[in-house]
């Protein structure tokens, strides 16, 4: 059986996080010389092995965006390398996922029409 709402679900909500999470890194970047600036963080990959622990539907996580309190108050701690290589990582995630969904697309594509 071809579970179409669990599958495109959870592709869905993992591609919404890691463009939520490029946002923010964006929005970090741009704030590194604020005084008292404090970097926004998106949570999505524990939230997800949370409910996969808890047998809860992968597919209903959300992710979420706060702020990282962490450093002395009144103190920027975005650090630029940092938000670059998470930058790059989450645009590798991002291309390993559309072409998931792709591949799922192409199969669903094959088996209706026979190519």
């Amino acid at each position: 059986m071809i579970d179409f709402d669990g599958e495109t679900a959870f592709t869905r909500h993992t591609l919404d996080a890691l463009s939520a999470r490029t946002r923010a890194t964006i929005h970090n970047i741009a704030n590194q010389n604020v005084d008292g600036f404090k970097r926004m963080e998106v949570r999505f990959e524990d939230l997800l092995r949370d409910a996969a622990e808890k047998g809860a539907d992968e597919s209903r996580v959300q992710p979420v965006m706060q702020r990282d309190a962490s450093g002395p108050p009144g103190v920027n701690n975005v650090v630029l390398m940092d938000e670059l290589a998470l930058l790059g990582k989450t645009s590798l995630m991002h291309d390993y996922m559309t072409r998931r969904a792709g591949s799922y697309f192409n199969q669903l594509n094959k088996a209706i029409f026979g190519r």
